[in-house]
């Protein structure tokens, strides 16, 4: 039986290796009015598999950007967490510094995804904030 699990992962190969396909995946972008800021705005996207296979959450990179006067005037990048499996759908938040009433989402481009997910954090783990980073890690 582990041989055979391990011939099926040998031949799936790593998530690296096998593109994200944004054909089957749809995502969307709505502002989250269950909170409320005078100078920020928080976004829900959901990213919808339309597809047979699953995928890792941490995989699908996206860019939301906040739009006024028909310009970007905001972008954040963010991505998933679990697994988004056929027909299911997966949710995180996005915030915007400033009040915007007009947002667009994107998938990133695998160049873009790549660097996104290598650079940023030091051994997996996530400052709480900027004030316990030390003064080298600080972002300028």
């Amino acid at each position: 039986m582990e041989f055979l699990l391990s011939i099926w992962l040998a031949a799936a190969g790593s998530p690296a290796t096998i593109p994200i396909p944004w054909n089957d995946l749809a995502l969307s972008i709505e502002e989250d009015h269950s909170v409320s800021s005078d100078h920020a705005t928080l976004c829900r996207v959901r990213v919808v598999n339309h597809g047979r296979g699953t995928w890792q959450g941490r995989d699908v990179v996206f860019e939301a950007r906040a739009v006024r006067e028909g310009r970007i005037a905001a972008r954040a990048r963010g991505r998933f967490g679990w697994t988004i499996g056929p027909h299911e759908t997966l949710e995180t938040v996005v915030g915007f510094l400033g009040r915007f009433d007009r947002f667009e989402v994107g998938p990133l481009p695998v160049s873009a995804t790549r660097q996104h997910s290598a650079g940023g954090r030091a051994g997996g783990k996530r400052a709480r904030s900027g004030a316990s980073r030390s003064p080298r890690h600080r972002r300028r």
